[in-house]
């Protein structure tokens, strides 16, 4: 079953897990269409070597627009691989939305007219409202796409409902996201021993801690007001509060901490290289994201909580977005931007007893496996082959096509 993927986030070997997985499984022939540099939250994010031994071939093409996901697209690179792969099913990982989807389309309709298109979106509020400007270009671009489009995976549940209020009538699947669960999963003691003595942590500390971008959305302003007030009732707890990552809210929440008379508990790391963020979670004894809504955005599935469970930690989130399906019975929710409601689940976890905390993180520990890079690659081979084997009829009636 040939296929072709795409997906500028595969210029990191961190997102490449997906294809390293999707190519190992019998009777997949994969072929892996990238960019040579793009930009992540705004840092340069150049493209990771490729090793002989990966279960695919690979094009690696130019693109305009770097770092921007909804008006970015190639330059060099899709005739080559449409070429090389001579695809039975195209696999789009780039938003419906977006200029990459369009002229990727636009490219099919030439070199692979008749094959079905399968597409991931991460999209869990509205294909028809957007924060882009103009935003009816997108509009109009995500109504074009949709149309050729056979067979929807989702990040979220909320996923479903906007395709089809957007009019997609075609199979729909939610498949959460992939994590590489293992990397988490086996502590580091002597790395994690080091991280804490660095940063002045004792052993009989309880850790809470944030990682991730510092913005606005992120709610890290709750995590510092909940933590003020956990200290302010349990004065005698040992605490700590560890603050792992870097934006533009970055130097108001350090004052906000200051502000608050917590400068002295927390902890701030602006940036980790990723293969050492496993260590940084290991160090933690809780994980919040407390994310809220922000405009058109809202958290579209958190993958620090799976990379928390995963490394047997308590996981603390918001109810924005994805976030209370991807805890399941694995932690604790609160109501989005109630920092006093936050609080309240700090002491709840602190105080668990031995028994109701191992409990806890064993239900945690199985949750995350169900996001492993693996179960992804799974569901999506099942939709690439439902497609495949349906593909008469998908690629009918501008894409119609029945599960």
């Amino acid at each position: 079953m040939r296929t072709l993927i795409v997906n500028s986030m595969f210029a990191s070997s961190v997102y490449r897990r997906c294809a390293d997985e999707l190519g190992s499984l019998n009777g997949m022939e994969l072929t892996l269409l990238t960019v040579d540099a793009w930009r992540m939250n705004g840092r340069p994010m150049p493209c990771d070597g490729v090793s002989a031994k990966s279960p695919y071939a690979t094009v690696i093409g130019k693109t305009a627009w770097r770092g921007y996901e909804n008006r970015g697209f190639y330059i060099s690179g899709l005739r080559r691989a449409f070429q090389l792969s001579r695809p039975d099913v195209l696999f789009l990982m780039e938003e419906p939305f977006s200029v990459f989807a369009a002229e990727i389309l636009l490219a099919k309709s030439l070199f692979a007219p008749r094959i079905p298109v399968v597409f991931f979106t991460w999209n869990n509020l509205s294909l028809t409202q957007f924060d882009y400007r103009p935003s009816f270009f997108y509009r109009n671009v995500a109504r074009r796409t949709l149309s050729h489009m056979h067979y929807a995976l989702t990040a979220n549940t909320d996923g479903i409902e906007v395709l089809r209020r957007a009019g997609f009538e075609n199979p729909i699947r939610t498949v959460g996201y992939g994590v590489d669960t293992s990397a988490y999963q086996t502590p580091r003691p002597d790395r994690v021993k080091k991280i804490r003595d660095s940063l002045g942590i004792s052993r009989d500390d309880i850790v809470v801690g944030y990682v991730g971008r510092m913005l606005e959305m992120k709610g890290v302003d709750l995590l510092i007001e909940a933590y003020t007030k956990l200290k302010s009732d349990h004065p005698r707890l040992k605490t700590k509060l560890l603050l792992v990552g870097s934006g533009e809210w970055e130097q108001p929440m350090l004052q906000l901490a200051r502000d608050r008379g917590i400068a002295l508990d927390l902890r701030h790391i602006p940036s980790v290289p990723h293969r050492e963020v496993p260590d940084y979670m290991h160090t933690l004894d809780i994980l919040v994201l407390p994310s809220r809504r922000k405009a058109m955005w809202a958290e579209q599935f958190g993958r620090v909580l799976v990379e928390a469970m995963a490394a047997g930690k308590i996981v603390i989130g918001s109810s924005s977005g994805a976030i209370p399906e991807v805890i399941g019975d694995g932690g604790f929710v609160f109501p989005e931007n109630d920092s006093m409601a936050l609080s309240t689940e700090l002491v709840r976890a602190i105080t668990l007893s031995p028994e109701k905390h191992a409990h806890l993180l064993t239900q945690a520990q199985t949750r995350a496996e169900h996001f492993s890079w693996q179960r992804f690659a799974r569901d999506a081979f099942d939709a690439i082959s439902f497609c495949h084997e349906h593909r008469t009829r998908t690629t009918a009636s501008r894409g119609k096509v029945n599960a």
